[in-house]
């Protein structure tokens, strides 16, 4: 048995997930994801989603995506396609995922684990049709993946009271981020985790600073040679006058002769609000998100804000669409069902919040003839207009091409 086996038959899914846990085992590392940075902070899922980047960014994709309407759609014969509101999935996708859970709910909750642990899994519960009737969450520490010798996936799951059980490739909704060996994915909260950690620790200089930092900084001098109970009653009594945020400005009297000398430099001198403002920018790289669509604004313009939101649609959104829409059709769909159907998002809804570009879109698809009056009101859930708005326009400057104009034809 390997040291990777031996390791995680001995320790329990629930000493994984203890935080503080920490190990400069490599093989330790490796396995539960557990690696000190270089700055000394332990990074893990939950520690970094107390950086307040982190956690914008894992909001912002897993919202984002988890709002989109996903359906199942079925194939017509002209390549079309058509929602098929009485698919058992339609439930599942889109209206209750659970008994428990919301679709929304569960999806958001489903790539919020794959961004900050590298997997998300999901139980599927089957009836006695075959059909998949609800989605149950698992932790990614309560999953250990197992590569088979025929080239598929056992997942052993370890549930409280109940021990391990295994389940095969096809009862679990694995949602993998980049992998190196195809079957588990890699965490970019430990792939980035110096960074985070540098974010952790200014966290903590931060904060220290403010429970300990007295406005008047520096050395108590006293004419007399103290006693160290003297020294230690004078430096008390000093701390809890001028010591935390509430007592700022507070003006000091001075006893004995004693004097006050400043010594330390301010966070500005030190630049301190400057290296914590590129750090974030660094972990908004991490997850390829815009800084404005975080808050960070300080180089925001009108312009590059729309430019960058619409870099967001397509290098950050749209991959982690692809990414769940293919891992549900190979697992939720059967090989005859994915004849039929597939899982799709429906990616119009990230424009319905701009109306007016939405419209101008709509516009062009009336005049060139791919869009019918009906099909619009559709998009804006609005009801049809009868047969009559089912035609189609085309404008009648255009002819076939390779055809030679017909300079006799009259309009």
């Amino acid at each position: 048995m390997s040291i990777r086996e031996r390791l995680a038959n001995w320790i329990a899914p629930e000493t994984r997930a203890s935080k503080g846990w920490s190990s400069k085992d490599p093989y330790v590392a490796e396995l539960f994801g557990l690696r000190d940075s270089v700055s000394g902070q332990m990074v893990t899922p939950e520690r970094a989603t107390g950086v307040a980047a982190v956690h914008a960014c894992v909001q912002l994709i897993s919202e984002t995506v988890a709002s989109l309407p996903l359906f199942p759609f079925r194939r017509s014969g002209d390549d079309g396609r058509e929602v098929n509101r009485h698919h058992p999935l339609y439930r599942v996708l889109h209206e209750q995922a659970n008994q428990v859970q919301t679709s929304m709910e569960f999806r958001e909750q489903f790539v919020a684990s794959c961004l900050l642990t590298g997997n998300g899994y999901a139980l599927k519960v089957i009836d006695s049709r075959g059909a998949v009737t609800q989605l149950i969450p698992l932790h990614p520490e309560h999953v250990q993946p197992e590569k088979l010798i025929n080239g598929r996936v056992r997942y052993k799951v370890t549930e409280p009271g109940k021990g391990t059980i295994p389940y095969t490739q096809d009862e679990i909704l694995h949602l993998r981020y980049r992998s190196r060996d195809g079957y588990t994915g890699l965490s970019p909260i430990t792939i980035a985790r110096e960074t985070i950690g540098i974010a952790l620790s200014q966290q903590q200089y931060e904060g220290a600073f403010y429970k300990n930092g007295a406005q008047l900084r520096g050395v108590l001098t006293h004419p007399q040679e103290l006693s160290p109970p003297q020294a230690e009653i004078i430096r008390d009594s000093f701390n809890r006058k001028f010591m935390g945020a509430e007592n700022a400005h507070r003006i000091a009297v001075l006893e004995e002769g004693m004097q006050f000398q400043a010594i330390a430099i301010s966070q500005k001198d030190a630049e301190f609000v400057e290296s914590r403002m590129l750090n974030l920018e660094d972990i908004a790289r991490i997850f390829r998100i815009p800084p404005p669509a975080i808050g960070i604004l300080r180089d925001a313009t009108y312009s590059n804000i729309t430019e960058q939101q619409r870099s967001l649609v397509m290098h950050t959104l749209r991959p982690w669409l692809v990414r769940i829409e293919q891992a549900m059709n190979a697992c939720l769909l059967t090989p005859d069902g994915r004849r039929t159907h597939f899982v799709e998002h429906n990616a119009d809804a990230l424009m319905r919040g701009n109306a007016e570009e939405r419209f101008k879109a709509y516009r062009v698809g009336r005049e060139w003839g791919w869009l019918s009056v009906n099909e619009i009101r559709k998009r804006e859930n609005m009801g049809g207009i009868g047969p009559e708005g089912d035609t189609y326009r085309e404008p009648l400057n255009t002819q076939q091409v390779g055809r030679d104009a017909d300079v006799s034809e009259t309009v």
